[in-house]
């Protein structure tokens, strides 16, 4: 199992099936967490329905079905069934928030939040566990996108009056991540470099899963293959809202402003993105 998970963390999914696989005809006493640990091993492989399979046996063959019902939103939201995705995730969270009544009425907007709330002795078992992150992103940005709806709707406005607003509020961003940039010890100005800041920066505050695909000095390229955001506005029809305006643009204009705050002379575009119809976000920081 220990290797498994450890072929799982380099990247490896083929040997961490395998491995897992192993463990399992070896009668592991952690069957559950192997059948988890299996389906997103299956997952990040493509084999979809395999791994739907192995998180429903998860799911039956544990108590606490938390992590195996994110893991099936996960999978769900792999194959672009947004609702169910998020349908899954609410349900991991009420059985989480059953078990831990001191965040059960709480709205949180990062994860950190999340962990102050939690008894001492849940704290630092759960502070770097990703499961937790996409509860609570999935719970404030449903939240967030209700509240502006009603906004608009009480006072007859639009998708993109809101878009222009919200851009307007972007301006603070960069220098946000400039700061983190330097406690987080990332040195110098290239696109490796912001590129880095930014990916760093997502997986702290709880934000779509980024991958840098791709490093150099003057180009550097990301990928978002998981965004719970968008799934959350597809959950909700905002996709299908006359006025509303492709989550990527919004996108765009906030990366750009934490790019020009490390290096003015830089700049990022999608070259794809989920709401296009790709299977994934994917845009490029440049130099100059």
């Amino acid at each position: 199992m220990k290797m498994g998970y450890r072929c799982a963390y380099e990247g490896d999914y083929g040997a961490s099936i395998e491995h897992y696989l192993q463990a399992l005809n070896g009668g592991s006493d952690n069957a559950a967490l192997i059948y988890n640990n299996l389906a997103d091993s299956y997952m990040n492989t493509g084999q979809l329905d395999l791994a739907v399979e192995q998180a429903k046996k998860a799911i039956s063959d544990v108590q606490d079905k938390t992590l195996p019902y994110v893991t099936l939103g996960e999978i769900h939201q792999a194959r672009g069934e947004h609702e169910k995705a998020v349908e899954y995730v609410h349900r991991a969270r009420e059985i989480f928030e059953e078990l831990m009544p001191e965040i059960k009425d709480g709205l949180f907007n990062t994860i950190e939040e999340v962990i102050k709330k939690l008894p001492t002795r849940e704290k630092f078992e759960l502070a770097s566990k990703d499961w937790v992150r996409i509860m609570y992103l999935v719970k404030y940005t449903e939240a967030n996108y209700q509240m502006e709806r009603d906004l608009i709707k009480r006072h007859g406005g639009t998708w993109k009056g809101l878009l222009k607003a919200k851009k307007i509020a972007l301006d603070s961003i960069g220098q946000k991540y400039l700061s983190s940039k330097e406690r987080l010890g990332i040195k110098g100005d290239d696109a490796t470099a912001i590129a880095n800041t930014y990916g760093a920066m997502s997986t702290i505050i709880g934000s779509p899963k980024v991958k840098v695909v791709e490093k150099g000095a003057t180009q550097s390229t990301i990928r978002v293959s998981a965004c719970w955001q968008y799934s959350v506005i597809r959950s909700m029809g905002l996709d299908q809202d006359p006025g509303w305006v492709n989550c990527s643009f919004y996108c765009t204009d906030y990366i750009n402003n934490v790019a020009r705050a490390i290096n003015p002379a830089a700049r990022f575009e999608f070259e794809s993105s989920l709401p296009g119809g790709n299977k994934y976000c994917e845009g490029n920081f440049r130099i100059e």
